[in-house]
């Protein structure tokens, strides 16, 4: 019985620190929503840039939950921009 519980307090920690990191990546793309897109491509390329610029949906600013169709408009809205 005492590993179930160990079990069960791990899991809360893993799911505590998976919303404080999900947490932070949503306040990034909040804060990076407004930039334009001269300013998205600076923040990409610049140096030190973290690995939250890596995640194509944080570039796109789209859901990860989004249909292919949606996907689709907002990488062709995106590529007109650059």
């Amino acid at each position: 019985m005492a590993a179930a519980g160990g079990e069960s307090s791990s899991q809360n920690v893993s799911d505590e620190l998976f919303q404080n990191f999900y947490t932070e990546v949503k306040q990034i793309e909040k804060r990076d929503s407004v930039l334009t897109s001269k300013q998205q491509i600076d923040r990409l390329l610049r140096p030190g840039s973290s690995y939250f610029n890596l995640n194509p949906f944080e570039v796109l600013q789209i859901d990860p939950e989004a249909t292919d169709e949606e996907l689709k408009k907002r990488f062709r809205a995106v590529r007109k921009q650059m």
